[in-house]
């Protein structure tokens, strides 16, 4: 996952008023106005958006505070446009939901730019795009990482509450000899020049990208992890139409659960591919306050088998040292930790299969998931490990992060879902 995933549910929840509303930009970027796209029109991006819509509007969403741009209308200046009318009528307690559906593709990020960890911007290609521009290194008609992270931030920092949607390709390569289409365009093909990768970083966060601080609780879901691909067959967006139907067949409580029961298994494929992020055990449509896993993991036994906690200076925002550092504890117990410090957790054997949920709680009480939807798998011969990169400030813009008491909840759950033992591991600055 993503460095400095432990920041995406940065402030305190904010206090929800009782008419909070819900506001929805859904675009789908179906067309290119450029001749020399135009082989790589994908109707089905319509369909997703109006799919997305429909989804919506049965989760009580009202139709009328939905934004939907397709076809030649989901130009980079309208979707803008969208996006800036979302940010000014949205307050503390509403709710946000950005959708973009449409082809990705990837492109050299500006040297240093600390939330690039590989060197690469993720772009989503409006209807507008064209070939890349040599004189600006920019393709015109791209909404890029960074921006979406931005708004992200900016509707946060209102204290409104954030799902993002993305049913794109994140990976920027193609895959051959599958049924349907790959939501996707080659660097090439836009005449993108290549970048080679930062050595050892790796960038798991596709296009949320900045979306790190501010008061509203964020959940990302996106079709396509680093380096996957998300399929169109011609009816739509594999992962839009799974996401859509689990809404409408299981109405879940939880983003959580909403997750689970997504079914986007690829043309061919066995597994679910899709990405997220955020804090998952909100409730839908952040309709109500998320559970207190503190609570919880603190009225069940410890875990059936034994944790290893690791700290180093890997983290992409810092280089290792030649030693690693060893966890410092204070009186208390609490692992001490620096700006940039790399935590490892890894998990021993279990007797029998297990599900653990890894929950990360930052000082002003947002959770983040750090773990796939269904839960990382411990058993007999199979070990898992969980990690995270501590940071004091945003990385970005230097400001200072809320500090205090900050935890990692590990809770295993049996076959039947059973919650049967939980380790809480704490975490504050050292400084």
């Amino acid at each position: 996952m993503r460095l400095f995933l432990a920041l995406l549910g940065l402030a305190a929840l904010p206090m929800e008023p009782a008419a909070a509303m819900v506001r929805a930009v859904l675009v789908g970027a179906s067309t290119f106005s450029d001749p020399t796209l135009g082989a790589y029109a994908l109707p089905g991006a319509a369909t997703d958006a109006r799919r997305m819509a429909d989804a919506l509007a049965m989760l009580g969403t009202d139709r009328d505070a939905m934004t939907l741009l397709t076809g030649e209308a989901a130009t980079l200046p309208a979707i803008r446009a969208a996006l800036d009318r979302l940010a000014t009528t949205s307050g503390a307690g509403d709710r946000a939901v950005i959708f973009l559906s449409g082809h990705g593709t990837q492109a050299p990020a500006s040297r240093g730019d600390p939330l690039e960890p590989d060197g690469r911007d993720e772009l989503f290609l409006a209807a507008d795009a064209g070939p890349w521009d040599a004189r600006s290194k920019t393709v015109p008609g791209a909404l890029i990482d960074d921006e979406i992270g931005r708004r992200i931030g900016e509707l946060r920092a209102r204290g409104t509450d954030v799902w993002v949607i993305i049913d794109s390709c994140t990976g920027g390569s193609l895959l051959r000899g599958s049924a349907g289409t790959p939501k996707t365009l080659a660097p090439e093909r836009l005449g993108i020049p290549a970048t080679a990768p930062l050595r050892g970083a790796v960038d798991g966060s596709g296009f949320v990208d900045g979306g790190l601080a501010g008061g509203g609780r964020l959940v990302a879901f996106a079709a396509a992890g680093p380096g996957a691909i998300a399929w169109d067959d011609g009816d739509g967006g594999a992962f839009t139409r799974a996401l859509a139907g689990a809404i409408a067949q299981h109405a879940p409580a939880s983003f959580a659960a909403l997750a689970a029961a997504v079914d986007a298994r690829p043309p061919g494929g066995t597994s679910a591919g899709f990405w997220t992020a955020g804090e998952l055990s909100a409730p839908v449509l952040f309709d109500g306050r998320s559970p207190d896993m503190i609570d919880l993991a603190r009225a069940l036994p410890p875990l059936p088998f034994a944790t290893t906690l690791s700290v180093d200076r890997a983290g992409a925002c810092r280089a290792a040292p030649a030693t690693p550092p060893r966890p410092a504890k204070a009186d208390d117990g609490a692992t001490l930790l620096r700006h940039c410090d790399h935590v490892r957790v890894d998990m021993g054997e279990a007797g029998s299969p297990l599900r653990v949920e890894a929950w990360y709680r930052d000082a002003a009480g947002g959770y983040t998931s750090l773990a796939p939807p269904l839960g990382l798998i411990v058993a007999a011969g199979r070990w898992a490990n969980v990690g995270f990169t501590f940071v004091t400030h945003d990385p970005g813009t230097g400001r200072a992060l809320p500090r205090g008491e900050e935890y990692l909840v590990l809770i295993a759950r049996d076959s039947g879902g059973a919650a049967i033992g939980a380790t809480l591991l704490a975490f504050r600055a050292a400084t």
